[in-house]
């Protein structure tokens, strides 16, 4: 590492700096802000330096952390943690820099950013560990400080700024008296919910550990055929696997635990944008595709490194069930989320929901690696997509916030006109919305595309293969409509602002109600404007990257590929070879499909949003089918509500327990031994009065008489005891010549 530093470094500078950032903010708040920047600037050159280091680490890449146990904190210096490392670093030092604008004016901003740094901590110690457990930990103190950030606001008294209109208006338990009861209930959901998740992967690493002895990745990798068939033999490899998935399904709010990503909302648009791009839902695609690793690597060991064949080796046909899993689970989450996304009309929540769904394609990209005979060109483009969808979605999130940020509303249907005063950010806004939507020559067209091109692939050998690749088409086709959709109700149109109270109620979302704004009442009458440099220059770096993303991407193919190995020749055919297949056989026929995607999804969506942004607001009419789907998928596919109701039931079971047995029989059984003890205690309470005490009493006033008659021989006169001492002594002398015989 640079300077030779020790690589755990990366690791202790955000987790140990986080605890400094409170005792700065005593001296300094301008420098407390900073801080994390800071610390955090300096972590992502060390983590940049690794690239330099693959293959070859120049010094100790472990430590021993609990000797007992002989548990060892490890470094793994592979071409996946290194990328992930140097993304999540730059990610994070870029939202931490946003961050001291954005969060200038509020309040306990030493909570703020303690959380925020320890977060990207967490994050780091995931991706370098090569031991699971520990990564675990890191694991777990994303999930902590999730909670904390995403329920950040959980102080604000006024009341919520909702949509009457919305599915969630229609749940009683989503009724909040002030906007910091709904914080703190996100924040609360977002814990519980990935703590399942995190509930299941534990026992999953358990498990893992029983049958391989070991937490290390790389140990894994090395003594596979020791553990793997062992496994597969007792019918619990899959089982296993999938108990480890269910915690990046958690994580990374994949079908059916998508429900707390969208609620995730409810904190600093900062911290969106970690979760969404830097940390937290990345770490369940990371651990995935870590374990895709692991068994090419086992398979690749037993066929003598010629490569990944599934059904060549015992027990990777079982392997090929769990990827078929994953694909299918990612699959599914791309299309429904991307619907979902459709409709919403809060401005964050349609990028979380875009968030569900690309993290749907990197992991059905995942999945295919598992299911192909070559695993490395699928997982190679989920990895890239892991790198273009956190450049472009922290630039549409930190592009998002800004907008927040100058109108204090974050419904869609309360904004609109902003191109003309706020073009800065309206010129980004679309960059990073070309991107998620895949045009070319943008980021998301190379890596997104390419999922698209293997789910084509798979399709051509196998029929859940055309189930995948169809889901993957139309969830591309939805995401291009709700991403035009999002900048026409934004930036088109006439300006919503204060004057969307004034308009007639549309009929998707706007009311009287809704147009008031919730908070921010002092900043009603100011006209929005573009963010400041420390909130702007961020945009610029991520939208630069966005942009030019298609010459990036072959060096980081080339680190992949080679390990570290880069050449002009090496990038310059990666290069030709990633556009060359767009015009070629086999991968003119998925670009074929993909552009009749954008073109199924693009056309409505720049018709109703965009050339007709005046009358957006009633694209959809107040009856027929369209407002029926529209209405279904405003309430997500009712998933959030089924869990609702299933919570609503379970309140209503403990309250019949409540009033049925622990009301009549436990309340009656302790009632009944109350009053039982009490008439107890009456009967001892005569006895102790009556008889103890009454004895104790005779037997002092005996005492005092005796006392009192003792006191005649105590005159006080040394003459008297003198002469009791002479006599005591005479009669112990008369008694002793006695006993001698003398007398």
């Amino acid at each position: 590492m640079l300077l030779g530093l020790p690589y755990y470094l990366i690791v202790v500078i955000p987790l140990v700096g986080s605890l400094v950032v409170p005792l700065v903010g005593r001296f300094n708040e301008k420098l407390r802000d900073w801080t994390p920047a800071l610390l955090m600037g300096v972590t992502m050159v060390l983590c940049w330096s690794l690239l330099l280091d693959l293959g070859s680490p120049q010094g100790p890449t472990s430590w021993v952390w609990i000797e007992t146990l002989n548990l060892r904190f490890e470094v793994l210096l592979d071409p996946l943690s290194v990328i992930m490392a140097v993304l999540s670093s730059t990610l994070c030092f870029l939202i931490y820099v946003y961050s001291t604008e954005y969060m200038a004016h509020e309040d306990d901003r030493d909570r703020f950013f303690f959380l925020m740094l320890a977060f990207g901590g967490g994050m780091l110690t995931l991706v370098i560990s090569n031991n699971l457990l520990i990564a675990f930990i890191g694991w777990e103190i994303m999930g902590f400080c999730s909670y904390g950030l995403i329920g950040f606001w959980n102080d604000r008294k006024n009341a919520p700024e909702k949509e009457l209109n919305g599915s969630e208006s229609n749940n009683p338990l989503l009724q909040f008296e002030t906007e910091g009861q709904y914080n703190t209930h996100c924040g609360t959901k977002a814990f519980i919910v990935t703590r399942v998740g995190d509930a299941f992967m534990l026992g999953g690493i358990l498990l893992l550990f029983v049958f391989t002895g070991t937490f290390s990745f790389s140990e894994m990798a090395q003594n596979a055929q020791s553990w793997w068939q062992i496994m597969a033999s007792v019918g619990m490899l899959v089982p296993t696997f999938l108990l480890i998935f269910m915690g990046a399904i958690g994580k990374s709010g994949q079908v059916p635990l998508d429900v707390w990503l969208p609620e995730a909302m409810a904190g600093p648009t900062s911290v969106s944008a970690l979760i969404h791009a830097a940390t937290m839902v990345k770490a369940g695609v990371y651990i995935s595709a870590r374990f895709l690793v692991t068994m090419a690597s086992a398979a690749s060991t037993d066929t003598g490194g010629t490569g990944w064949v599934p059904l060549q080796f015992t027990g990777l046909e079982l392997a090929a069930q769990f990827f078929a899993i994953v694909a299918v689970i990612g699959a599914i989450t791309a299309f429904l989320t991307a619907t979902m996304g459709m409709v919403s009309n809060e401005l964050k929540q349609v990028l979380a929901f875009s968030t569900l769904s690309q993290l749907g394609y990197m992991m059905l990209a995942i999945g295919m690696g598992g299911l192909l005979v070559e695993y490395e060109p699928a997982y190679l483009s989920g990895i890239l997509h892991v790198v273009s969808h956190g450049a472009f979605k922290a630039l549409l999130f930190l592009a998002a916030g800004g907008v927040i940020h100058a109108l204090h509303t974050k419904y869609m249907s309360k904004m609109g006109g902003l191109k003309k005063y706020m073009p800065k950010t309206f010129v980004v806004m679309w960059i990073g919305v070309l991107a998620l939507s895949g045009i070319p020559p943008f980021s998301g067209f190379w890596s997104k595309d390419s999922i698209i091109e293997y789910s084509y692939e798979l399709a051509m050998h196998q029929t859940l293969g055309v189930f995948l690749f169809a889901l993957a088409v139309l969830a591309a086709a939805c995401t291009i409509f709700y991403s035009l959709r999002l900048m026409g109700m934004t930036f088109y149109g006439p300006y919503g602002g204060q004057h969307a109270a004034e308009e007639n109620e549309p009929a998707e979302t706007l009311t009287e109600e809704q147009s008031k704004p919730a908070h921010h009442e002092e900043h009603e009458h100011e006209r929005p404007h573009d963010p400041g440099p420390a909130m702007m220059v961020p945009l610029y770096i991520l939208a630069a990257f966005t942009v030019i993303a298609f010459a990036v991407f072959p060096l980081i193919e080339a680190v992949i590929l080679s390990e570290g190995g880069l050449s002009f020749a090496l990038w310059a055919e990666i290069l030709t070879e990633m556009v060359v297949v767009k015009v070629t056989l086999p991968g003119v026929i998925p670009f074929v499909f993909t552009l009749g995607a954008l073109a199924l999804g693009g056309i409505p969506g720049y018709l109703l949003y965009i050339k007709r942004a005046d009358q957006s607001r009633t694209a959809i009419p107040e009856n027929g089918v369209r407002r029926r789907l529209y209405n279904f998928l405003r309430h997500r596919w009712y998933i959030n509500e089924f869990y609702y109701w299933i919570v609503r039931k379970f309140m209503n079971s403990t309250e019949w327990w409540r009033v049925r047995v622990d009301n009549r029989i436990i309340d009656g059984i302790d009632f009944g031994s109350a009053q039982a003890a009490l008439s107890m205690s009456t009967h001892v309470r005569w006895f102790d009065d009556h008889v103890i005490d009454g004895f104790a009493e005779e037997v002092s006033t005996a005492s005092v008489a005796v006392s009192e008659s003792s006191q005649a021989i105590q005159t006080g006169r040394v003459n008297d005891y003198v002469a009791v001492i002479i006599f005591g002594i005479g009669i112990l002398a008369i008694l002793t010549l006695v006993s001698l015989g003398v007398i």
